[in-house]
């Protein structure tokens, strides 16, 4: 009796390929091969494997019509199955199996793996095969790898044995995205840049400025000086620390300044008479700030100020245009202290609220450091004494007639005044 095998080679196995002197053609390394004969109700199977080495091992089935292989080496051994029916009688069948090796491919680089967005590295497969696919869906024996990955290829060869390559990963480090801004675009004044690059994950570790044709290796932000108007090209150049680099370039206007100028009214000033009037002679500006110097401001064009002490007041005039350049100019303003005072020849305590009291009456009296104010009859004796210049002498019990008087007076500037004279007491 014959028994025909059938070979089911499933699950690890890739390929199959039988003889036409009825070999299978498997791979080293695959388990659970499937092999079986068509099955007669009431037989028993007996499989053996005939070999001169133990390459492969019948795992389960055995006695079954269907059993499992294990290739374990490469090399070929023949696969024999003994059928036994009802009655006794015995059936021989035989299959030979070539084992073969698997395809070790190998895939290197054909430059470095590490480089900066935009480049790339080529990876290349050490031979041909019967297919290839990489991990990325090329199916080519070299690739071009531009993206962080790990790389590695699976093969198939003639036999129909796969496997895959050694792995290469390639590590792809961003490029900055350069970009500055600037602050203060005015003739002879500070301009500053300000570098505002960015980076996905690394570190910008260097930046070269080039500003006016000035080449500056500095920091996040540089300043520079325009001695010139008009239009300037300025670039940035940042580079990170594994080495990539971008770079930008943009053109400033540098705007003349303007001019400012003023004048005040009256020229000379004074407590009595302290209310100023300020011209404003600028030019190429639009908005103005004025410091009157008594903590005082204003930001009217032509203002009206009024001092309230005597003193020398720097006043200061700054003038914006509309690229916010600013000039500025001061001048010293002097308000000057008027002393005056004025004390009656007479008076008369006749109790009607008229001229009823006696005393001095002045301007910024409350400022004086030093007041002092007597009377004298006529013989000379002190009948009146004060230093409180709201005090006043009432002349109480004391008859008409002349009766003398003295002030002395240091005033807020530190000045002293000294004044004597009479005054006739009617009752």
């Amino acid at each position: 009796m014959k028994i025909r095998i059938i070979a089911l080679i499933i699950f690890s196995i890739v390929a199959t390929k039988v003889t036409a002197q009825n070999t299978i053609h498997l791979c080293v390394g695959s388990v659970d091969n499937n092999f079986s004969v068509p099955y007669t109700s009431g037989s028993t199977y007996q499989w053996q494997i005939k070999s001169n080495s133990s390459i492969a091992s019948i795992t389960s089935g055995n006695g079954t019509e269907h059993i499992l292989i294990d290739l374990n080496n490469i090399g070929m051994f023949k696969l024999i199955v003994e059928e036994i029916d009802v009655n006794g009688c015995s059936g021989f069948d035989s299959i030979w199996v070539q084992i073969h090796d698997l395809p070790y491919p190998k895939i290197s680089a054909l430059g470095p793996t590490s480089f900066c967005q935009g480049d790339y590295v080529m990876l290349q497969l050490d031979s041909i095969y019967t297919q290839i696919i990489w991990n990325n869906g090329a199916n080519t024996s070299t690739i071009y790898a531009d993206s962080s990955a790990d790389y590695f290829v699976t093969v198939t060869d003639l036999n129909g044995c796969s496997n895959s390559s050694n792995l290469i990963s390639v590590d792809v480090h961003p490029n900055p995205v350069a970009i500055f801004n600037s602050t203060g675009k005015c003739f002879r004044e500070s301009t500053l840049f300000t570098d505002i690059s960015t980076i996905a994950y690394d570190s910008i570790i260097e930046r070269i400025w080039n500003i006016n044709d000035s080449y500056i290796d500095s920091g996040i932000s540089v300043s520079y000086t325009f001695n010139n108007i008009g239009d300037f090209q300025n670039s940035l150049l940042v580079i990170s620390d594994f080495g990539c680099r971008d770079s930008v370039t943009s053109s400033i206007t540098i705007h003349p300044k303007p001019i400012a100028d003023f004048s005040y009214s009256p020229a000379s000033i004074s407590i009595i008479d302290s209310v100023v009037t300020f011209i404003n002679k600028s030019s190429l500006s639009s908005s103005f700030f004025w410091n009157f110097g008594d903590s005082s401001f204003s930001i009217n064009e032509n203002p009206i100020h009024i001092y309230k002490d005597p003193g020398v007041y720097n006043v200061l005039l700054e003038a914006t245009d509309s690229n916010l350049c600013i000039d500025s100019v001061s001048q010293k303003l002097v308000v000057f202290y008027d002393f005056i005072l004025y004390i009656p020849n007479s008076f008369t305590p006749n109790g009607d609220n008229q001229n009823d009291l006696f005393g001095p009456l002045g301007v910024r009296m409350e400022k004086y450091t030093s007041y002092e104010f007597i009377i004298f009859d006529r013989w000379g004796n002190k009948i009146f004494e004060t230093n409180n210049f709201n005090d006043f002498w009432s002349g109480d019990n004391l008859p008409s007639g002349n009766y003398a008087w003295t002030i002395r007076i240091i005033d807020e500037v530190g000045a002293i005044h000294r004044r004597t004279g009479s005054v006739l007491l009617i009752k």
